[in-house]
């Protein structure tokens, strides 16, 4: 669940539906075609399906230490454990390239929590234990690839790490957009048409817009989501927050990406 803060309220966005945004991105995006060879479709379903383990979770939401409604980040490190297994086994079974992709995009993003983030040492040795496992299954499916007629080029590494990357730009941007009213930053190694790699502007237009410089797509872009619209206040347990959802309808929520002016 992500919990976006608007005024005196909170938006309560399904997990999915940010990667229904970050599939939406990926399928306007100008330049996926540089990978060899090239995997439009696979790419498209990691991007729109890497998330597709949160459904269970979200069924029983929580509130964290200040009465809010919990989001993404505030989670449990084990129940992230199984949520991603069970999300990158969803989409491996639509397509193993693509859900090869899922896996290592969350294996970095675990790579990077052990240089930048001081969780304590049994933490620490959890998330080992875990890209291990990660790791080990990355490479026996890289194997089973090697050999494929359509997807051997695509794990050499050079290929891989190209995808990979897309993967995480379409992510971030969906994640920008959905989270909060968006400020000005730069995003590093960006891959756009012919295998370049820019450094991307990004900056706020309005409450629910944001402009990209050098822009990535083929054309400005709306993007619908349903979510729940909540009064920002605490709850006092996680039964008061479900009751509250119980009887709060989905209503439409836009957003808006386009070039810088």
């Amino acid at each position: 669940m992500i919990r976006r803060e608007e005024s005196d309220s909170f938006w309560l966005i399904h997990q999915a539906a940010h990667a229904f945004i970050s599939g939406q991105i990926a399928g306007h995006w100008i330049g996926q075609d540089a990978a060899t060879p090239s995997l439009r479709e696979e790419l498209i379903i990691a991007a729109t399906c890497h998330d597709a383990g949160w459904a269970r979770a979200e069924r029983s939401p929580q509130i964290n230490a200040q009465g809010q409604p919990r989001t993404f980040t505030e989670m449990d490190m084990d129940d992230h454990f199984v949520i991603w297994t069970d999300s990158i086994n969803a989409v491996f079974v639509q397509n193993r390239y693509a859900g090869l992709l899922t896996s290592l995009h969350c294996s970095d993003l675990y790579q990077k929590r052990l240089r930048f983030l001081a969780d304590p040492p049994p933490a620490r040795a959890r998330i080992h234990d875990f890209l291990d496992e990660r790791r080990a299954w990355e490479e026996n499916l890289i194997g089973a690839l090697s050999g494929h007629p359509r997807y051997a080029l695509a794990v050499e590494e050079k290929a891989l790490a190209h995808n990979l990357r897309l993967l995480q730009v379409w992510d971030y941007l969906s994640l920008v957009i959905c989270m909060r009213a968006v400020h000005e930053q730069t995003l590093e190694d960006v891959p756009l048409d012919g295998g370049e790699r820019v450094l991307l502007r990004i900056a706020g237009s309005g409450p629910r817009g944001m402009t990209l410089d050098p822009f990535p797509l083929d054309g400005p872009l709306t993007l619908w989501i349903d979510a729940r619209q909540i009064p920002g206040v605490p709850f006092d347990s996680d039964e008061a927050l479900r009751r509250v959802l119980e009887g709060v309808p989905y209503k439409p929520l836009v957003f808006e990406i386009g070039p810088a002016s």
